[in-house]
């Protein structure tokens, strides 16, 4: 997945970020938790607008920071 620009995702990085994030607030527990949901949601669009595109690098990311989500 590639960035075009800062704070723009073309349709299908916004499926992919968006399947990242159901995915990942499913495993956390959070699912159903809309404000960790969103705090979550927070953290993958700033790691991504920081340039980190890969799903797997954002994922290693929300690993190695999961305490404070």
């Amino acid at each position: 997945m590639t960035r075009a620009l800062w704070g723009v995702a073309d349709p299908e990085q916004l499926a992919a970020l968006g399947k990242l994030l159901d995915e990942y607030a499913k495993e956390m527990g959070i699912s159903g938790d809309q404000e960790a949901r969103d705090r979550l949601a927070e953290r993958i669009w700033a790691l991504f607008n920081e340039g980190v595109t890969g799903l797997e690098e954002i994922r290693r990311r929300l690993d190695s920071s999961r305490a404070s989500l």
